[in-house]
């Protein structure tokens, strides 16, 4: 078998073995190097990387043993086959040569056509193992490739798994919610003028805008006009801008590319796309960053939106209702929301009544309350206390109805019999209590700041409740009646950190 040109090293210190071996592999079309002794030798062998070495054992200073241990010591030339050079009789140093890593020997003085027959078998010993070694490599290559395309793969049936129970979920709560909670509680005359407006504006598809004190059931309102619409049929979507982080927003509200930023593995549906032919609520409006203000007013005007990394636009039928806690028209001179969207938005403007103005009502919502926390906890509880009921109705509720039905869910799963009292005392915030909170009230500029801290003290008092517990069935967040990210978004805004409720 012919053996392709190869690069080989001679180590020997005799001239004329030299000669005679530099000539017969020359012959055989090899290109030849020469080392006289062991440093020379390991000195080129690390350099040239030679396909074969001939290694005399005897050579002054270091000998073709201390030299073969060397070459096999070190990741550069380990692999290099090495055939020793010996005496016809010396068994011993051949023996030894084995066990040091030499692939074979040739004994002296040479035979040229041993030599040429033991360069060639090793030689293509060494080319077989190399292609072997390389067949190896890639096919561990294309495992790993493979291996990783699979995973990628899988990866993405999960992605997209998810991502369809994530939708369905969404839309199971929305219709869960829309048949829960239709029924609007009370009948006092302000709540009756706020339905009025409600039935009026239904009709139509003006934009409206809800204004209301924290837990006052705006989202409730909004549900109210969308049941009421010619768009009842398809779904009302909801995006609380508050609990939105500013860099993910949009990508909520528009939806967004594949590899539009980091961490967008997957294309994504927006809120508007979700809502397209229905209606979209948008809590907490005042929340939007500025940039994303002036997208939104696009859409509203245009009724089209670029999902985010897209230069596509997309047409959208959606009818947009927002709510705010707070006086845009404030924040509006304040330079924290665009003018231009807040005319925009404000087409038909709602004002919902906080709780203390509608004290007629607290006693059927109280009762529907009861009722409704008395099944969720296995109560049997019948009636509410007499003493009870008139705390319930005096007090200021600077949560509103959200506060009052936290209130009784506390009550209820504190009680041990079929009467419903209180298990402690209500106590209303150091604040006023004629009613000067409502969102655009002209009240003094702190006003905002002693809500703030009534929903803090609220929030610790929960917390402490459920010994910190944020999340499940019984954890803060469901006593609240929030979302857990949006229960951790109101202690994160209101500065309550562990050691105001873990004590």
């Amino acid at each position: 078998m012919s053996v392709e040109r190869c690069t080989i090293l001679i180590a020997d210190d005799n001239p004329s073995n030299l000669d005679v071996l530099l000539k017969c592999l020359s012959r055989d079309n090899h290109r030849v190097l020469v080392a006289e002794d062991g440093a020379s030798a390991i000195a080129r062998a690390r350099q040239a990387q030679p396909d074969l070495i001939l290694l005399d054992v005897m050579m002054p200073g270091v000998d073709g043993f201390e030299t073969c241990t060397r070459l096999r010591g070190d990741a550069s030339t380990a692999h290099i086959p090495i055939i020793f050079m010996t005496a016809l009789g010396e068994l011993e140093d051949k023996v030894r040569a084995f066990e040091l890593g030499a692939q074979d020997y040739i004994t002296k003085p040479f035979q040229v056509p041993e030599v040429l027959a033991r360069v060639s078998t090793q030689l293509q010993i060494h080319r077989l193992q190399q292609r072997l070694q390389a067949a190896n490599t890639e096919l561990e290559e294309r495992v790993a490739q493979r291996t990783v395309e699979l995973g990628a793969a899988l990866a993405e049936v999960q992605r997209l798994s998810q991502r369809l129970q994530a939708e369905n979920a969404y839309l199971q709560d929305e219709i869960r919610q829309t048949h829960d909670h239709r029924a609007i509680i009370g009948s006092s005359a302000c709540l009756k003028a706020v339905l009025r407006k409600v039935d009026i504006v239904a009709n139509s598809d003006a934009t409206v805008l809800i204004y209301g004190e924290t837990g006052t059931g705006k989202e409730l309102i909004a549900r109210a006009i969308h049941d009421a619409s010619r768009r009842s049929g398809a779904t009302m979507v909801k995006l609380n801008c508050a609990a939105i982080s500013a860099g993910l927003v949009e990508s909520e509200l528009f939806g967004h590319v594949k590899g539009a930023f980091t961490g967008a593995v997957d294309k994504r549906v927006g809120r508007f796309e979700l809502a397209d032919g229905g209606t979209l609520f948008l809590d907490e409006i005042s929340e939007l960053p500025l940039d994303t203000q002036a997208k939104l007013l696009r859409v509203l005007q245009e009724q089209e939106f670029e999902p985010v990394g897209s230069s596509k636009s997309r047409r959208v039928d959606v009818r947009v209702i927002a709510a705010t806690n707070r006086d845009l028209s404030a924040e509006v001179q304040a330079g924290r929301f665009r003018a231009d969207l807040y005319y925009r938005l404000n087409v038909f403007p709602l004002e919902l009544p906080p709780l203390r103005e509608r004290r007629d009502d607290i006693p059927e919502l109280a009762a529907f309350f009861v009722a409704g926390m008395a099944r969720k906890h296995g109560r049997q509880i019948t009636r509410i206390a007499p003493s009870a009921l008139q705390a319930l109705v005096d007090y200021t509720w600077p949560g509103n109805i959200r506060d009052l039905q936290n209130t009784i869910e506390r009550a209820v799963i504190l009680c041990d019999g079929d009467q419903l009292t209180l298990d402690q005392p209500l106590v209303a915030p150091s604040r006023a209590t004629n009613g000067a909170d409502t969102p655009r009230a002209e009240a003094a500029p702190d006003d905002s700041l002693r809500l703030d801290d009534a929903e803090r003290r609220h929030i610790i008092a929960v917390l402490r409740q459920t010994r910190g517990v944020i999340e499940g069935p019984r954890g803060a967040a469901a006593l609240l009646s929030l979302k857990p990210s949006t229960a951790r978004f109101r202690m994160k805004k209101l500065g309550i950190s562990k050691s105001d409720y873990m004590i």
